[in-house]
């Protein structure tokens, strides 16, 4: 969603995900967080610089300044905010417990929400924790209440790629987004591989141990689907004509192949969820089986059984005057049972 600076939307996580995906990470630190502020030049090493110079670096048009905030107290966002003069709804935004991902436009910035989720494994749970990111001229501010995962990678492609400074903050943008999807890629990459895993589970246990698993797993991929899907609406702003900040058919087809590779994530996600469907298929199938091989004994059994439990049962009678020893009595008892079988 994009907005023209009306602030931001209530705090959501995705529908029928509670217990499953849990927010992570607090702005109400005593302490000051981990701040480090990167200044890139064509043809020059990514060098570290002060905070005090960051307004007068982004004045120059030469100078793309990267300042990264992590786990951070409030003070430490509302100084960045006050020293690059980004609009107050920004960090108001990004020091809020939890919102869906967005876009909020401003006068000559704008901010983008993102979620970067993490698998507890043994929980079984979903973490969630935010990333946000304010894009103005020569600068790109990224806040997190997380040690944000891909930093490193972020680092090193901006320090590689002379691009960075010529296509200034679009590009950088397009660097961090690229990264965070990279990110979710690795995360379904794992549950491809659990899932294949108890597909070879299922041929061999049937256990209810097993069934909870498959359960458990099954709505961890589609809160994990859901996570995903909610950055729809962001990948889709970035090419609408009238975003401003996003310009020139270069910078736009680098974007184009960001919303394609969204779009092939969750198509990735999709296919997480028929997997899981087909290894409950596989254990439904495989409980079956050997359900049906179980009546198979137990029919030959019976089957072997019923000739001699016929005869035990016929000379097992106990009235006076047996069969055969009574001839009355012999044929009253075969009148007796053809009478019952008749009705």
């Amino acid at each position: 969603m994009t907005r023209e600076g009306r602030g931001t939307v209530a705090a959501d996580l995705p529908h029928s995900s509670e217990g499953l995906v849990q927010v992570e990470g607090h702005t109400d630190r005593p302490e000051s967080g981990s701040l480090q502020v990167w200044l890139v030049r064509a043809d020059e090493e990514l060098q570290p610089v002060e905070v005090e110079s960051i307004a007068e670096l982004v004045r120059a048009d030469e100078n793309f300044v990267w300042i990264d905030l992590s786990e951070f107290a409030v003070g430490d966002l509302e100084r960045l905010a006050e020293r690059l003069s980004i609009d107050r709804r920004a960090p108001h935004a990004a020091i809020s417990p939890w919102q869906r991902p967005q876009v909020d436009v401003y006068h000559d910035h704008f901010f983008v929400s993102t979620t970067v989720a993490r698998i507890d494994a043994e929980r079984f749970q979903v973490m969630a924790s935010e990333l946000d990111l304010v894009i103005g001229r020569n600068f790109l501010l990224s806040v997190h209440k997380r040690p944000l995962p891909f930093a490193e990678d972020i680092k090193g492609r901006a320090s590689q790629n002379p691009e960075l400074v010529r296509l200034d903050s679009a590009y950088m943008l397009y660097i961090v987004l690229d990264e965070l999807l990279e990110h979710y890629e690795g995360m379904v990459e794992t549950l491809e591989d659990r899932i294949e895993a108890l597909e070879e589970r299922a041929l061999r246990n049937d256990s209810e141990t097993f069934l909870e698993d498959l359960v458990q797993l099954k709505r961890l991929v589609f809160a994990l689907g859901r996570i995903v899907d909610q950055h729809a609406e962001v990948f889709a702003t970035f090419l609408r004509p009238d975003f401003a900040f996003i310009s020139g058919d270069e910078v736009a087809s680098y974007f184009r192949d960001l919303e394609n590779r969204f779009h092939r994530l969750l198509d990735r996600c999709d296919g997480l969820r028929e997997a899981v469907r087909g290894a409950f298929d596989i254990y439904v199938s495989h409980v079956s089986h050997r359900t049906n091989q179980v009546m198979k004994v137990l029919t030959v059994v019976s089957t072997m059984l019923l000739p001699a439990a016929i005869i035990l049962s016929f000379f097992g009678t106990s009235f006076e005057g047996l069969p055969l020893y009574s001839e009355t009595a012999f044929w009253v008892m075969i009148g007796s049972i053809a009478l019952v079988i008749t009705l």
